[in-house]
């Protein structure tokens, strides 16, 4: 762990494990790609340990197909559950699958997902937070939080 410093991994971070003041925020991701396997690596880490997350992120990256936004969208539920080492939750596999096709929304209509986040700087922390609720499935306030962290987002 880098304590202080910049991180670029959520699980290296300290604010998930509740010390917020001790950890400066996340790397901001180099393309719609990385800051769509960080949303669902939030998504999927509700009600897991980060330490089991981690050592099986991998195994999560493979059975989720590297997370390509554009395959997910074309996949079913029923395609995902049926692949080795997939977190078996239905309504986690749903949320991904939905967040893949608003990814893709955004990112024609702002050109990319940091475009996006971009034109939402101007709004209070507690907005943006709020529009991530809206726009992605299995994102609470608490998810929504820890990922404008995650990616940077000041």
């Amino acid at each position: 762990m880098r304590g202080l410093g910049e991180h670029t991994a959520p699980w290296e971070c300290t604010y998930a494990k509740e010390d917020k003041n001790r950890c400066k925020l996340g790397k901001k991701p180099a393309s719609d790609q990385e800051y769509f396997e960080i949303l669902c690596l939030c998504v999927l880490q509700a009600g897991l340990s980060w330490n089991m997350l981690r050592k099986n992120w991998h195994k999560y990256r493979i059975a989720f197909l590297n997370f390509d936004i554009e395959t997910l969208t074309k996949m079913r539920v029923e395609e995902l559950l049926e692949r080795p080492d997939v977190i078996r939750n239905p309504k986690k596999i749903e949320g991904i699958i939905h967040n893949a096709t608003e990814f893709q929304r955004i990112k024609l209509e702002y050109g990319s997902f940091s475009g996006f986040l971009r034109s939402q700087k101007r709004r209070e922390r507690a907005e943006v937070i709020g529009i991530l609720k809206n726009l992605f499935k299995h994102v609470g306030t608490y998810t929504a939080e820890f990922y404008l962290h995650s990616v940077g987002f000041r």
